[in-house]
């Protein structure tokens, strides 16, 4: 399965296959989108989530600041829907 994922403010759109990161997928796309530890520890990669829903590999990265932030760590996050992220750094 794939899913369409949108950077605003960029627009910048790219598909996410079944069992690839969002970072993954980005980066395969050829976006430069900011990356640095791809561990979920340096956040240069959390985007705050507009809509959609993603899933992380245990242990969940999220601490409960994060989730009420809307906060989505994307070298991390397995789309589970579509998804609009916000990132204000990502250009088009």
């Amino acid at each position: 399965m794939t899913h369409l994922v949108t950077i605003a403010p960029a627009q910048l759109s790219f598909a996410v296959h079944e069992g690839e990161t969002v970072l993954e997928a980005a980066l395969r796309n050829g976006i430069d989108f900011p990356n640095r530890c791809r561990q979920g520890v340096c956040t240069s990669c959390v985007c705050k989530l507009t809509s959609g829903e993603v899933r992380y590999a245990e242990p969940q990265p999220l601490t409960e600041l994060d989730k009420q932030q809307q906060f989505t760590y994307c070298c991390l996050a397995y789309p589970c829907t579509d998804l609009v992220l916000h990132h204000p750094f990502i250009r088009g």
